[in-house]
């Protein structure tokens, strides 16, 4: 019966030392910050697709007046000081 405790035992500290290597090698230390810049990095990307296939779908025609619309924002940009 100590026997089987015994190999069970060893068995979960070999385990535990995997666990401990492979949190040693992916770097699991800063998962919050990586996290919080995947998560921006999609937003921007995505708003920026969004721009894009607007602008693309506007020169085909296939949405009127966002032509009008991005003039119209070019006008009140362009009239901030700078």
């Amino acid at each position: 019966m100590a026997g089987k405790n015994d190999a069970e035992i060893a068995q979960l500290r070999k385990i535990q030392r995997e666990l401990a290597d492979i949190r040693h090698n992916t770097g699991s230390d800063g998962w919050f910050w990586r996290g919080i810049l995947q998560g921006a990095g999609a937003i921007v990307g995505s708003a920026i697709a969004v721009v894009a296939l607007s602008w693309v779908l506007s020169l085909l025609g296939v949405i009127p007046g966002f032509g009008e619309i991005a003039a119209y924002l070019g006008t009140l940009f362009s009239k901030i000081p700078h």
